[in-house]
């Protein structure tokens, strides 16, 4: 197409009659003086091939009558004075409307501007997303070599964002109640809610039917929910209504579970949780499922220590239960099979050490009782935490036979009296297990970095996670110093307020 020669700039009507146009606005002269409404002027360009709009956004109404093609316009004739004063009306009437359209479409304008205003606000947060970001950076280890239970290091890789399965919603619960925990906010707690009892429900299928039962998933599932019940604080003390099914869990697993890193993870975790709930309701019905704690302690040391803490479990529950006069054969075992652990305590202190050497490069090893509230070797979260469990058991088994002596002394004999020698050794030992416990705790949280300097990390939770069932064991020992106590009382404030583990707080006074 090629273009006209010159940009007119006239109005339509005139344009279309192809006659100069005074371009006097808003409506020509020329157009009063041929007797028809200006038609009014447009900004935009149009090739000549382009028919002219007959309604156009700001000019007003198109003409009545257009001229059709081919016809030849009328010169203009004189007018009447009624028919000029017609015209002037008509004018009058034609900016009117034209003012009245203008003013619409300001108001049009400001409306939209206003909108495009009320609109520009901060989304509605996704709480699935907030949550899982916050309890994944705070309570998992990044670590996919950590391998230590409690750690949930491999979490991650069992999570599917896209699946709405059983561990989804168990990964869901506990990440929502964290949350609140930690920002307020009544939907977290009611979404938590929601997705517990939908977890449960598929938890209850899939152990009725025993399809898939002994995935990774299942058993994942069952421990995050007894980590839903620290963090929310209800029934504190351990899983108690999870302890059957986690005790058939791990049986139906069987010794395989440990040939992966993930299983013997799980296995670790789960024993733990069995073992808080066998000291805290006083049952050892579920202390370790099918003995492969007991069976495999033999290769494994880490395995070792935890048949070792079933065993305390067991020792305790029978010196609790025998409470009436023993005959001598029933006193001399008792006596025996406490000695003998207490004995494999120190002996796995000595054997350790050279094991994590072996096995994990760059971590700090444990050391013998009494060592560690020295403060001369530094200790990474792994073993740190090691040595709290193990500590903890220790500290069961001999405050345990410290209370039954003088039970049985008050009695007037039995193992009270045979225990008598072994006492003032024994309150020693308390004493080196707790500061051992509480020395620990800093080298646990990261509080504590190489070379002795303050240090942090963000992953602080997945170790009070671990830790925190033996710091309410220490503060409810009947033998603590006031400093002693102090530090504990302090510690969990610390994983209650700061961390949100509810349970930490919530005390029972069991030796």
């Amino acid at each position: 197409m090629v273009f006209p020669g010159h940009f007119s700039w006239g109005c339509l009507r005139c344009r279309q009659r192809k006659v100069k146009c005074d371009e006097t606005r808003p409506s020509c002269r020329r157009c009063f003086v041929y007797g028809k409404p200006c038609a009014g002027y447009t900004d935009q360009f149009q090739f000549r091939h382009r028919r002219t709009s007959t309604s156009t956004t700001a000019v007003g109404p198109a003409p009545a009558e257009e001229c059709k093609q081919g016809q030849t316009s009328k010169a203009p004739r004189r007018r009447s004075a009624p028919q000029l004063e017609a015209a002037e009306k008509a004018e009058q009437e034609q900016q009117q409307q034209q003012q009245q359209q203008q003013q619409q479409q300001q108001q049009q304008a400001v409306q939209i501007v206003a909108r495009n205003h009320t609109v520009d606000r901060a989304p509605e947060p996704c709480y699935d997303h907030v949550s899982l970001f916050y309890f994944v950076r705070r309570f998992v280890s990044p670590n996919p070599e950590d391998g230590f239970p409690g750690h949930l290091s491999f979490l991650p890789s069992l999570y599917d964002s896209h699946s709405d399965g059983l561990l989804e919603a168990a990964t869901l619960s506990v990440a929502q109640m964290a949350a609140y925990n930690k920002f307020g906010g009544e939907k977290f707690r009611v979404q938590s809610y929601k997705n517990y009892g939908r977890a449960l429900r598929m938890l209850q299928n899939i152990i009725g039917s025993g399809d898939g039962a002994a995935d990774d998933k299942v058993i994942t599932s069952v421990l995050l929910l007894c980590v839903l019940k620290d963090i929310n604080g209800e029934q504190s003390g351990g899983p108690s209504e999870h302890a059957p099914g986690l005790f058939y869990l791990v049986e139906k697993r069987g010794p395989e579970q440990i040939a992966t890193s993930r299983g013997a993870e799980l296995l670790f975790l789960a024993l733990i949780r069995l073992q808080v709930y066998s000291f805290v309701h006083e049952d050892d019905t579920y202390v370790d499922p099918g003995a492969i704690a007991t069976a495999w302690g033999v290769f494994d040391t880490f395995l070792r220590a935890l048949g070792m803490m079933s065993r305390t479990l067991r020792l305790r529950q029978r010196l609790m239960s025998n409470r009436a006069y023993l005959d001598a054969e029933e006193q001399a075992s008792i006596i025996q099979d406490c000695s003998e652990t207490l004995d494999d305590f120190h002996v796995w202190d000595v054997e350790a050490a050279d094991y994590w050497q072996s096995m994990f490069k760059g971590r700090g090893m444990p050391t013998a009782l009494g060592e560690i509230a020295s403060g001369t070797t530094h200790y990474d979260v792994e073993t740190a935490c090691t040595i709290i469990l193990i500590r903890s058991a220790r500290l069961i088994l001999l405050v345990s036979m410290i209370a039954h002596h003088y039970f049985q002394d008050q009695q007037g004999g039995g193992i009270g009296v045979a225990l008598a020698e072994y006492i003032p050794f024994l309150e020693m030992d308390v004493a080196a297990v707790i500061d051992d416990i509480l020395a620990s705790v800093p080298y646990a949280l990261g509080d504590v970095g190489p070379g002795g300097t303050p240090g942090t990390v963000d992953y602080d939770g997945a170790a009070a996670i671990v830790i925190f069932h033996s710091i309410r064991l220490v503060s409810s020992c009947a033998y603590l110093t006031p400093e002693q106590d102090r530090k504990a009382m302090d510690i969990l404030a610390r994983l209650n307020a700061g961390m949100g583990i509810r349970a930490a707080w919530k005390l029972k006074r069991k030796l």
